[in-house]
This record gives C-alpha cells, structure tokens and sequence, in this order.
C-alpha cells in the first residue's frame, strides 16, 4: 500500500515538473519574441542611460507589471 502511495506522489511530482518546464519553455520562447519585437519596433522610449533588455524589464513596459 505504501508503495503504491509512493510511486502515485512521485508520478505527480514528475508530472507537474514537467508540465512546469514546458510553461517555462513557452514564456522562454515568447520573451525572445518580445524582446526582438522591441528592437525594430523603437516605439518605445527608455529614460534611463542603458537599454533595459531583461524580460521583466519588458514585461513592466508592455503590460504594465
């Protein structure tokens, strides 16, 4: 019984690490296309003296986060 319990829960871990990756993967791939959109997009004005090119640098610009 306890055995079956054990291979259930690490089925389950398995499953949502995985699941967890793939989500990762996807905002990997869509920040890539941001931050290539806002390169020869130049819509958008920095103030500051360095470009900000990190993802949530991105992300606070485009969505407001």
């Amino acid at each position: 019984m306890t055995k079956n319990l054990l291979k259930t829960i690490s089925s389950l871990q398995n499953t949502a690490i995985g699941n967890c990756r793939k989500r990762i993967e996807e905002a990997a791939l869509r920040a890539k296309d941001a931050i290539g959109s806002d390169q020869t997009a130049g819509d958008t004005q920095c103030t500051c003296h360095e470009p900000q090119c990190g993802v949530t640098s991105i992300l606070k610009r485009k969505h407001g986060l």
